[in-house]
């Protein structure tokens, strides 16, 4: 017996806007997510772990596959700023992709200022190489930048573009 599934803006909640939970359906192969604890992981509570100086929680995204599942996980790190990584990066992986981001916000305290990576990494797919998925790796982690730096408050949205097809080549 299956468990009971959640929908696509439950994962991760608050992270995921239609599009990102498409391709999360996508990439997990399953539009059954199973519901879990580390899923309740969601951008309010990795905000609240930042401003806390805390250990930030990793969100866990699992779909539910016949009698086995699979798992993709979305992390947030958040560095000193710093003039050395100034701007919007994206790194890729073969089963990830990163963004990175300057957030200058009131609720990281005294620091001021942090340099914040978020990324999404496909468990499944790992030691694999699915080059179709790239697109919706991306697609995820800046859905999730995007929602980060807003629960955040970073000034100007840490500068990421609304349009994931303005991020620069990573």
């Amino acid at each position: 017996m299956k468990a009971p599934s959640v929908a696509t803006e439950s994962a991760c909640s608050g992270m995921l806007d239609a599009a990102a939970g498409e391709a999360l359906v996508r990439v997990l192969q399953s539009d059954h997510l199973v519901f879990d604890d580390a899923q309740a992981v969601g951008a309010a509570a990795m905000v609240k772990a930042v401003e806390n100086l805390g250990p930030v929680p990793v969100c866990l995204a699992t779909g539910q596959v016949g009698t086995g599942s699979r798992v993709a996980e979305i992390r947030l790190r958040p560095g000193p700023g710093g003039e050395r990584g100034k701007g919007v990066r994206v790194t890729s992986r073969d089963n990830a992709r990163a963004i990175s981001f300057d957030c200058e916000s009131p609720r990281v305290g005294a620091v001021g200022t942090l340099r914040v990576t978020t990324t999404f990494e496909d468990q499944w797919e790992r030691g694999s190489r699915n080059p179709e998925l790239g697109a919706d790796y991306l697609l995820i982690a800046h859905s999730a930048s995007r929602a980060l730096a807003k629960e955040l408050g970073c000034r100007s949205g840490g500068g990421l573009p609304e349009q994931v097809t303005a991020l620069p080549a990573g």
